[in-house]
């Protein structure tokens, strides 16, 4: 059964906007359309932990939704009909089809899906905004296939045990972490990209500690995510604490 939440001329409400922005910079450029949209790094587990909806499926449609608020005539949104091949998080029926909400805009960091549709299956991970489901630029949404090994066993299995930690992102030297549920990430340092080694093979989880209080927060530190086809070990040499290499 598909689910369609909300009448297509419901706008979104700012408190909601600024929720589906947070961890993007915005560039606009008065008077220039083209300006662009820039995301913050973000691990794959980190995404997972903080989406709403994590599922694996097709773009089999697009509807643009009309504005109806004389003060939102800046924003178009549009509709995408996706179908659902297997859900890993979030949705409590299990249907076969559901609805996710876009800005249009580009330079308001609006998802535009350029793939053909109904070909290749995407991992999805989507926010909830009342009864309305949303992806913007900067959501984690890539296609099946350069979703790594790795990565498929820790959205299956390991990233939701991590969501008490926290991967931070090490853009200069020197690195440093504030507290024991940080794993410092610092494949950007390194290979000038994001998509290294911790984000297509660790994953920042919580190890048992002995004498620990109860309540007190978890000490965390990499761990290989194992598969049949890769292992991989933490890519940062001479830069992350002992602890945090797995």
């Amino acid at each position: 059964m598909e689910r369609d939440p909300l009448d297509p001329s419901v706008t979104m409400r700012p408190v909601a906007l600024s929720r589906l922005l947070a961890g993007t910079i915005l560039v606009l450029v008065l008077g220039d359309p083209t300006a662009a949209c820039s995301c913050a790094p973000q691990h794959p587990q980190m995404a997972f932990c903080q989406a709403d909806v994590v599922i694996r499926g097709k773009f089999m449609g697009v509807i643009p939704l009309n504005s109806s608020s004389s003060t939102q005539k800046f924003e178009s949104w549009i509709r995408y009909k996706i179908k659902i091949t297997k859900t890993y998080k979030g949705l409590e029926s299990q249907g076969n089809g559901l609805f996710i909400d876009s800005l249009e805009q580009e330079t308001f960091c609006g998802y535009q899906h350029r793939a053909p549709l109904n070909r290749e299956e995407h991992l999805i991970m989507a926010e909830r905004q009342d009864k309305r489901l949303i992806i913007s630029f900067c959501s984690f949404v890539r296609p099946w296939g350069r979703v790594t090994p790795s990565q498929r066993q820790g959205i299956s299995q390991a990233y939701g045990r991590g969501c008490a930690c926290q991967a931070v992102p090490c853009e200069f030297r020197p690195c440093a972490l504030s507290g024991d549920t940080q794993c410092l990430w610092t494949d950007g340092l390194l290979d000038r990209s994001w998509q290294g080694p911790q984000a297509q093979h660790l994953a920042c989880l919580p190890r048992p500690s002995k004498g620990a209080p109860p309540g007190a927060d978890p000490f965390c530190a990499w761990e290989t995510l194992k598969s049949s086809r890769t292992k991989a070990t933490a890519n940062c040499p001479g830069l992350c604490p002992p602890r945090n290499t797995p």
